[in-house]
């Protein structure tokens, strides 16, 4: 499948959304005491991990140079280090909210905050991708982030 210029740009901020979503969980659930909501925040990372994996695999199809250093390849070892310099300015912010939240009201809160952006940005690009398949991409991490929003909605509705 061929992405356009545009549809690449996409792939770029999916990655970095997804790389950062998945530190803010890590980070998030070393912060916090209730382990319900620590195995939320376990499945939110490990399915944000996952996207990046999609993600990865698209650019790295369409883009591969000899200078392109995939992030995949330390994606899939155990023990994942933190990837700092890839956190967006919004994801740094939130981390920084994070020790001063009260409970699991407020954490629930934030990640829906990281889900409502991901949805939107992954919807943006469907809505401009010119192909298909490229548009089926996105439509696919368009509907699980989605279900994230779902998911943290209906345990914020259960609290």
């Amino acid at each position: 499948m061929k992405f356009s210029e545009e549809a690449l740009k996409y792939l770029n901020l999916g990655i970095e959304s997804e790389i950062a979503s998945y530190v803010f969980y890590k980070r998030a659930r070393k912060l916090v005491e209730d382990e319900s909501l620590r195995r939320i925040l376990d499945r939110l990372a490990m399915d944000e991990k996952g996207h990046f994996l999609i993600l990865e695999n698209e650019y790295d199809e369409n883009v591969r140079s000899e200078c392109w250093a995939p992030y995949k390849d330390i994606f899939v070892r155990e023990g994942l280090p933190d990837i700092d310099e890839l956190v967006q300015d919004t994801h740094k912010e939130l981390l920084g909210k994070i020790a001063r939240l009260k409970g699991k009201k407020d954490v629930l809160e934030l990640a829906l905050l990281l889900e409502k952006e991901a949805f939107g940005l992954f919807s943006d690009a469907s809505s401009k991708a010119k192909s298909e398949d490229v548009r089926k991409v996105f439509d696919h991490l368009a509907a699980f982030e989605k279900g994230h929003v779902q998911t943290i909605e209906k345990e914020l509705a259960a609290l």
